[in-house]
């Protein structure tokens, strides 16, 4: 029967990239590193519990330097060991360099009495992830409102209603949808602060995804997803896309917006808005101008009243300007009425 030799991770820079590592064994290896330094120490290969074949499966390992491991040797003479798996613990003292039994590099453990096992999981309300997601939370976001006005026309005035904005909130992370229970929340971590959450916390059940930059991705318990972009976003689709959102949308763009559509020139592309029954089409400018450019006809149909009113109105026609009314023509001005032409027909 193999016997079992407890040691340290002191190096992964395999030279042939097999996610081997050199260890130092208990009982087997001194921590003398003059007279056993590290880079004698023989390769060990790591069990792979998921395979490892042609690129596929999980690798290199995850043993970083200082790490504890349980090893078997495959050969008699103890120069094949065999990491088969690792040991968590409480660390009772920092990374001394000259010494074996610890880390080279003097990175790890990054801490003393404090477990092994990262500060998500563990269900700490101090953690660096959801704290420092909490730091860029965006809160008070305000959304696009319209104001009412009023339009003069003979005989009464047209009231047009406005629409009320609002704001909204990035939800809280930190006893928000962050509330892990030790051992519930299983946590993938990387040295840089990369980390992959699975939570299966009763009630507070999250799927989350955070980069070391700050971004990040979660859904949380009832399934809301938040996404969170410190940089800048691209989204390329190849093929169609459909989009269905049973509620409102809500858009804040803090810059500008330009949408181009038919950008091959393609006969039949059309840029269609379709708006429902009982619904209006706002649009406000709260200072600039409303300004459209088209090379072909402009047409406009309602089967109900066009009011117009501002300051000056002018039209411009390089050719003729017609205007036809089915029922009698009322043209009312407070001033004096100009008509220059040559001839004036009247009839």
């Amino acid at each position: 029967m193999s016997k079992y030799y407890t040691g340290v991770v002191e190096s992964r820079a395999d030279p042939k990239q097999l996610g081997r590592l050199r260890v130092r064994l208990l009982g087997l290896h001194t921590d003398d590193k003059n007279l056993l330094p590290t880079s004698d120490l023989p390769w060990a290969t790591v069990l792979s519990h998921d395979g490892a074949n042609s690129g596929l499966g999980t690798t290199p390992s995850f043993f970083v330097e200082g790490t504890w491991v349980l090893c078997i040797f495959l050969d008699k003479e103890l120069q094949e060991p065999l990491v088969i798996g690792g040991l968590p613990g409480i660390p009772e003292q920092l990374a001394n360099k000259e010494k074996g039994f610890f880390d080279p590099t003097g990175t790890y453990p990054l801490a003393i009495d404090v477990a092994d096992t990262v500060d998500t999981a563990r269900g700490s309300l101090t953690a660096a992830g959801p704290v420092a997601r909490d730091s860029i939370r965006k809160t008070a976001v305000a959304s696009a409102d319209f104001d009412g006005f009023e339009i003069p026309t003979v005989g009464s005035n047209l009231a047009v209603t406005g629409s009320a904005g609002g704001s909204f909130d990035e939800p809280l992370v930190v006893n928000g949808t962050y509330k892990p229970e030790y051992p519930k929340n299983h946590v993938y971590h990387t040295e840089t602060g990369h980390m992959l959450e699975f939570d299966d916390t009763a009630s507070h059940r999250r799927i989350a995804l955070r980069h070391a930059s700050g971004s990040y991705l979660e859904y949380s318990n009832d399934g809301t997803l938040v996404s969170h972009i410190v940089s800048k976003m691209f989204e390329i689709v190849s093929n169609d896309k459909s989009s269905l959102v049973e509620g409102d949308v809500i858009e804040t763009i803090d810059g500008s917006l330009k949408l181009k559509v038919n950008k091959s020139d393609a006969s039949g592309n059309n840029y269609d808005i379709e708006i429902g029954s009982g619904a209006n089409m706002n649009i406000m400018i709260r200072s600039g101008a409303l300004n459209l450019n088209v090379n072909g006809n402009v047409n406009l149909f309602s089967n109900d009243d066009v009011n117009i009113s501002c300051d000056n109105f002018r039209v411009d026609a390089s050719n003729k300007v017609t205007i036809s009314s089915g029922d009698k023509m009322l043209l009312d001005s407070s001033g004096e009425n100009d008509i220059n032409g040559t001839p004036i027909n009247l009839n």
